[in-house]
């Protein structure tokens, strides 16, 4: 794909999680069965994606006072429907930017709260699709580099079309009329890419 939404993820579990940051539930639904068939790979993907955000927002966490303001609207906003504390979300945080040491930091939920993390960011941040793609691809990265086997997945036709129709409609309809020129670019690229494979 030219254009590089999707593009840079390469394996299921990643196209998930950009699901999943798009909002899209009928596309996160779509791919969760076969994320979920190795939950080690799906976790160390999270995980990367966690490390990643938090450098991110490393300066916007630059005291403890923002840790905890940054903490308490994690909690404020996910914790309906996630469960996430103030306490583990700082406490993890602290973690990962080295003022606690890991036997300090047990979260009683492994994954959970790295994802309310993960979600508040992106929308603190107004991540893009682009910058989505950019952050996952990312996050499988460091999970390879941990030692986490991420096989290969490459969508087809349709699935492909699927993350464009949620792309646009992440973006709204005035927006999707400045980029649809770009858009119809990518889709004649993966016509081509098809025909040639």
């Amino acid at each position: 794909m030219a254009t590089g939404r999707t593009s840079g993820l390469s394996t299921t579990q990643g196209h998930y999680w950009h699901a999943i940051l798009l909002g899209n539930v009928p596309l996160a639904r779509r791919l969760r069965a076969r994320a979920e068939l190795d939950r080690r790979s799906l976790g160390g993907v999270l995980v990367g994606m966690f490390i990643v955000m938090v450098d991110w927002l490393r300066l916007d966490l630059y005291s403890p006072a923002e840790i905890r303001r940054f903490a308490e609207r994690v909690a404020r906003l996910t914790h309906a429907t996630l469960g996430v504390t103030e306490g583990e979300v700082s406490r993890l945080i602290d973690r990962e930017l080295g003022v606690a040491a890991d036997d300090d930091v047990r979260p009683v939920r492994h994954g959970t709260t790295e994802l309310a993390v993960v979600i508040t960011a992106a929308g603190d941040l107004e991540l893009k699709p682009g910058e989505i793609d950019r952050l996952i691809s990312t996050a499988e990265g460091i999970a390879r580099q941990r030692g986490i086997d991420l096989p290969v997945y490459r969508p087809g036709l349709i699935m492909r079309c699927r993350f464009e129709i949620a792309e646009g409609r992440w973006y709204g309809y005035p927006a999707r009329r400045r980029w649809s020129a770009e858009r119809m670019g990518a889709f004649v690229g993966w016509l081509r890419d098809d025909s040639t494979a």
